[in-house]
């Protein structure tokens, strides 16, 4: 029997199982590790997906993207670490106080903690992970000064030192399983009380425990509570959300920008058009975070992905694609990812027509992008151009937007709140009605915020463990 079984050693089972290790408690972690380059087939198989709930929903080629095996999809993505800005943690008081207006169908709620409840939690992983702006490269020196003439107030992105933040468990004491977690056992009091698994020979078994912490990545987090018979009354699943991230290019002719002196945790940022500077500029509500960062050399794939949207009057009747892979070098670009506000229709359920290789229902995605997503993409796509023509671009261009449900920066779906009647879990992630059981991860978030997720992971993370090893002395 194990104190503590935690699903998932992502960012938020690392920092969980270092937290419960160190205070002294038997910890196993629950990790499939598939081969490389794969998603495990049973805790991540293809999901099916449809825009609206009258819809039948189609299976998906592949499963969403993300890494299994200890480290998670951290590894797949910049160590970019920002702080979830202030106007998020208090989305809906902060736009009804200034007279905005929220969208029809919206359901924007505050979150039940602050960012001083978050502080120093933020503090401790900062310091752990070795977070601080990387050098200056020439691309970020040429946007900075951008920024500033048109007077906004450029920073450096904050970084981890390194992608892999699993050396957080050096040193512990952790049982690490190869298998998925395939329920989550109650006990007569309807405490948790186990987790049942299927090891990697396919042999099944229940670990015995006396918590869980369920930390897996959004899909396979709200698939596990709906298989565990968990709905918390029909609120497990909904105000699923995703960042739809797009790009801005630029082109500038004759320069090389250097792409290639840095990571893309090179970065500079702009906060003004996050939710409370779209909110007094545009009177939109949510927004983003500009960046322009490295992006290193570029694939194939990114060269054509690159080409997408680009204007004949740049290319001057080339081949948009041949363009790109000459002038490759000479384009610079803005990105943003953009809050998508929580909608009910927007939600994770359980197709029963489409099952895993172990005869258990896949997730089903219902996701449609709203008339908001497109009007605050425009917004911000307006301002990352101006950015670009302020640093010297002759012309600019963007890719169609697309929604992005199966991708990495996926929020909702176990929200967290004070009311149990509108929430799955509390401010600890601790899940309503279900003594044992926390759920840690992006899934919990009630807004997506418009800066990258993995830090305020990181750091609810930290804040819910230590709390349940208090809980359980």
């Amino acid at each position: 029997m194990a104190d503590v079984v935690i699903v998932g050693l992502g960012p938020a089972g690392i920092v969980a199982a270092r937290v419960l290790a160190d205070a002294g408690y038997t910890v196993t972690a629950v990790q499939p590790k598939p081969a490389p380059g794969e998603r495990a087939p049973m805790a991540a198989p293809a999901p099916t997906l449809r825009t609206h709930a009258d819809q039948r929903a189609v299976p998906q080629r592949t499963p969403p993207a993300g890494r299994d095996g200890v480290g998670g999809s951290k590894l797949l993505a910049a160590p970019q670490a920002y702080r979830l800005d202030d106007w998020s943690f208090r989305a809906r008081t902060a736009t009804l106080a200034r007279g905005g207006v929220i969208p029809q169908g919206v359901d924007l709620v505050d979150w039940p903690i602050g960012p001083d409840d978050l502080a120093p939690w933020y503090d401790l992983i900062e310091s752990a992970t070795g977070v601080a702006p990387r050098p200056p490269t020439s691309w970020t020196d040429r946007m900075t000064i951008a920024a500033g003439a048109l007077g906004w107030r450029p920073r450096a992105a904050p970084a981890a030192a390194a992608k892999d933040s699993s050396f957080l468990l050096r040193g512990r004491d952790i049982e690490v399983v190869d298998a998925t977690a395939t329920a989550l056992v109650q006990g007569s009091t309807g405490a948790i009380a186990g987790v049942e698994i299927v090891d990697a020979d396919g042999s099944a078994r229940t670990i015995a425990c006396g918590a869980a912490v369920v930390a897996a990545s959004v899909i396979p987090t709200v698939r596990l509570l709906l298989l565990s018979g968990l709905t918390a009354g029909g609120r497990v699943g909904r105000w699923f959300m995703a960042h739809n991230a797009f790009v801005v290019h630029g082109d500038f002719p004759g320069i090389d920008l250097g792409r290639r002196s840095a990571g893309p945790a090179s970065a500079v940022a702009v906060a003004e058009f996050e939710g409370e500077g779209m909110g007094a500029r545009h009177g939109v509500v949510g927004g983003s975070i500009l960046q322009a960062a490295m992006t290193g050399p570029w694939s194939d794939d990114r060269l054509r992905d690159v080409a997408e949207g680009l204007r004949p009057e740049i290319t001057r009747g080339r081949d948009a694609a041949a363009w790109v892979r000459t002038h490759h070098s000479s384009i610079g670009t803005v990105w943003a990812q953009p809050d998508q506000l929580p909608r009910a229709g927007n939600a994770i359920d359980l197709d029963l027509s489409h099952r895993d290789a172990t005869g258990r229902p896949v997730a089903r995605l219902t996701f449609a992008l709203a008339d908001d997503d497109v009007r605050r993409a425009d917004v911000l796509a307006g301002h990352a151009a101006e950015w670009l023509l302020a640093a010297g671009a002759r012309g600019t261009w963007r890719p169609p937007l697309r929604p992005q449900p199966l991708g990495t920066h996926l929020y909702g779906g176990a929200r967290m709140g004070r009311d149990p009647a509108t929430s799955v879990v509390d401010g600890f992630g601790r899940f309503h009605g279900v003594p044992g059981l926390v759920v840690v991860g992006s899934s919990t978030f009630p807004t997506t915020g418009g800066r990258g997720p993995v830090e305020t992971i990181e750091a609810l993370s930290w804040r819910a463990a230590s709390h349940l090893a208090d809980a359980l002395r």
